[in-house]
């Protein structure tokens, strides 16, 4: 079976204008992410899809490959499906463009799940051990999960309320990490699924997926990983490159 990763990369973005070119250290964003998913053993291409001419020059003088996507497409998971549509391939891992630290031995297990379990069709990721200021961070998606491993319920709320801590060993919210990995087959219905009452609500695609009875499989992880949505994100990215070069 053979899978693709693809990034996709938007240029506007309301609290980081142009994110996907912004300069992490000495390496544009989109860079950044592009050199570590290369660091998987499963994928067998990976492709950055972009609605933007300059994010599609950066990458391709870099090295890496890119598309071009229709400008009116309305999320990340739509690009990824327009790319996929047109290539020979089963399984597509939707990257995030914005997560340059994203454990890629994480991103093999959801692909290495979805080659040996036919029955899933889409596999996410999650961070155990929440802390308190992630729970009230509305930025920070969190997920519940059943016996399975299968997600119950994401939301930007803290969940579950918890009315008595006397039988609370460790809180149950997992950090949602944004990386979802699908069936091809499944990817091309998803997109032409109308969007969803709460999905609307908490602006979580995801749970798209979730009211029309779908499973969602949820692979843990220790492995800490961050969103660059604002200057105090980059400033935080640069901290991690030093710590990690030292």
């Amino acid at each position: 079976m053979k899978a693709a990763g693809i990034i996709p990369a938007r240029y506007q973005s309301a609290r980081l204008p142009g994110k996907p070119l912004v300069m992490v250290g000495n390496k544009p964003l989109i860079q950044h992410v592009y050199e570590n998913a290369l660091k998987c053993n499963s994928l067998d291409s990976l492709i950055v899809a972009t609605d933007d001419e300059r994010i599609l020059e950066v990458v391709q003088q870099f090295g890496g490959e890119a598309v071009m996507t229709p400008s009116g497409l309305p999320s990340g998971t739509d690009r990824c499906a327009f790319v996929a549509r047109s290539m020979d391939v089963d399984i597509v891992a939707n990257i995030q463009g914005d997560e340059p630290f994203l454990d890629t031995g994480t991103i093999d297990r959801a692909i290495d799940l979805l080659k040996h379990k036919p029955e899933m069709q889409v596999v996410t990721a999650a961070r155990v051990g929440i802390r308190n200021e992630e729970l009230e961070n509305p930025n920070i998606v969190k997920v519940l999960i059943d016996k399975h491993q299968n997600a119950l319920y994401f939301s930007r709320r803290n969940i579950p309320y918890i009315r008595s801590k006397g039988h609370l060993q460790s809180h149950p919210a997992l950090v949602h990490t944004g990386l979802y990995v699908f069936r091809k087959s499944y990817l091309l219905q998803f997109v032409d699924m109308p969007p969803s009452t709460l999905e609307q609500l908490e602006q979580l695609e995801q749970l798209r997926i979730l009211e029309n009875g779908d499973r969602i499989h949820v692979v843990l992880t220790d492995k800490f990983s961050i969103g660059i949505d604002t200057p105090e994100d980059v400033e935080q990215a640069e901290r991690i490159l030093k710590s990690h070069e030292a």
